[in-house]
């Protein structure tokens, strides 16, 4: 085995360390990087545990920064080299650290494989008795990771003809963050044991990555003949892996027999797979088979749903929502973008009902919070089923409600025609919202509000004229117009004649008819 020159990365920013550690083939240099972190506190961890030789640490970082960092670094583990990361304006703090005892330090904005390599190179001479040795065909593992991570874009043929003599591949993958949460100690757990178990297996040959900082890829080359045995022994880890650690899910990949596809592999059948366990309650295993392609997920038709909304069709606006969602849980949409539009399309819903004088942040925070809390794809139908049966009947029952309002504003209006109403008043009078008692009226009648009242009024004019004891003048007073102009102008627009022809046709006793 080569003596590789141990490294441990310390950044607070995931693309950082992903960067450093694809930069450069580290095997093949004679390096390994045997451990990374988050924060300082947590490299002193990762260091304790992997004793590497050398260590590129960030100047600022949260909870131990650089210059702590380096001091505690001194004084616990004086053997170990430290390079400083830093960008131009913490150069304060390199010299601080380099005070405490840092080899070197790179300034990120200069940061490059030439540069990187030729700083490691350099503190390597500081590390008595060590000589690097490099590995010219470079790690197996560390190419895979490189490839998946599209750091590299081929894999080599050679290396691999060696390490995977056997025909057939699968991959099996599991987010181990989704299982674990951020307890790192407990990933390190799982992962030694899926590595042991199928480590120890001889129908085929493995690998694992871990990648993106929460899957777990697991690579198995196998001959035709033992691809049963190969499922049932991945079914059989996957099993011991649940009783272990409870709520795992492993997703198995197709057999494929060319080692340059298992990038396409993992994307498509592997990394939104493992997060799909939303539509696998009580699976703890499941295999992909090969299917069509699917067609171009359907547009919600969001226009039409608003429309509906704003013309009180709520029912047909449920309706189209009730599909929608349908449809999404039948292609198996992930379930974080499924909850989030059934959300944001039920807000939009819950906000037209407030016009309507329904208090809906209350109804908001507790729908939100049930959809939150399913996991599992029977829990949120079952949630979404409710909701709906909730606010069809809550909808309902304030119809009726506003429907015995409604008749009482009109049965008002009739009989206090010959006041000078306003809509505000009568929306503070009966407890409505403006708003809402304007829209009402537009989709019930054809004038509106002021289109309704002057209905009621010209309907009592004619009556007054038709009685012909009243002047017009009169008749315009007494239906509830100040302004004589502005009576006649209506009377007109309503009936088609003038008040006075519309007199004038009474007394020659015409029988013409007047729709109004």
């Amino acid at each position: 085995m080569a003596n590789y020159c141990k490294v441990v990365i310390i950044d607070d920013e995931f693309i950082m360390r992903q960067g450093m550690k694809h930069m450069l083939n580290w095997e093949k240099e004679g390096f390994q990087i045997v451990g990374e972190a988050s924060n300082g506190q947590e490299g002193l961890e990762v260091i304790e545990k992997t004793s590497p030789n050398i260590v590129l640490a960030d100047i600022v970082m949260p909870v131990l920064d650089g210059i702590e960092f380096s001091e505690i670094l001194k004084k616990r583990f004086p053997e170990v080299q430290l390079i400083i990361l830093s960008s131009y304006d913490k150069f304060e703090y390199v010299k601080a650290t380099l005070l405490n005892g840092a080899s070197d330090y790179i300034l990120k904005p200069t940061l490059n494989p030439e540069n990187l390599l030729g700083t490691l190179r350099k503190v390597v001479k500081k590390i008595p008795g060590l000589e690097l040795e490099k590995n010219e065909k470079g790690s197996v593992q560390s190419q895979i990771e490189r490839f998946l991570s599209g750091y590299q874009e081929k894999l080599e043929e050679t290396l691999f003809a060696e390490c995977f003599p056997h025909t057939l591949f699968r991959l099996m993958g599991i987010n181990l963050k989704s299982l674990c949460g951020n307890h790192k100690d407990k990933m390190s757990d799982v992962r030694e044991s899926i590595d042991q178990f199928l480590g120890a297996q001889k129908e085929f040959v493995y690998f694992s990555v871990f990648l993106e900082e929460e899957i777990l890829c697991c690579i198995f080359n196998f001959r035709i003949k033992d691809e049963k045995n190969v499922l049932a022994q991945l079914e059989a880890c996957s099993a011991k892996a649940a009783q272990m650690y409870g709520n795992v899910f492993f997703v198995v990949g197709n057999s494929f027999s060319d080692m340059q596809n298992i990038r396409s592999g993992y994307q498509s059948e592997i990394r939104d797979m493992v997060n799909q366990q939303f539509y696998y309650k009580d699976r703890f295993m499941i295999v992909k088979e090969p299917r069509l392609e699917t067609e171009k997920e359907k547009r919600f038709e969001f226009e039409t749903y608003l429309e509906f909304l704003t013309h009180g069709k709520f029912q047909e606006a449920l309706r189209m929502l009730s599909e929608y969602m349908n449809y999404l849980t039948e292609r198996q949409t992930e379930e974080y973008r499924l909850k989030n539009l059934t959300k944001n399309l039920l807000y939009n819903y819950l906000m037209e009902m407030e016009k309507h004088g329904i208090e809906s942040e209350r109804f908001r925070q507790t729908y939100f919070h049930m959809l939150d809390g399913v996991r599992y794809l029977e829990e949120f139908e079952q949630a979404f089923a409710q909701i709906l049966g909730e606010i069809t009947e809550l909808r309902t029952q304030k119809i009726e409600v506003e429907d015995v309002k409604i008749l009482e504003i009109k049965r008002y209006i009739k009989e206090h025609y010959r006041e000078q109403l306003e809509l505000a008043e009568l929306a503070d009078r009966f407890g409505f919202n403006y708003h809402y008692l304007s829209s009402y009226f537009r989709r019930h009648t054809k004038e509106g509000f002021s289109g309704y009242l002057n209905k009621i009024r010209i309907e009592k004019a004619c009556e007054l004229l038709q009685q012909g004891n009243l002047s017009i003048s009169e008749v315009s007073a007494s239906s509830g117009y100040l302004d004589h102009s502005y009576f006649c102008r209506v009377f007109k627009k309503v009936t088609g004649n003038t008040p006075s022809s519309y007199k004038r046709s009474l007394k020659r006793g015409a029988n013409e008819e007047y729709t109004y």
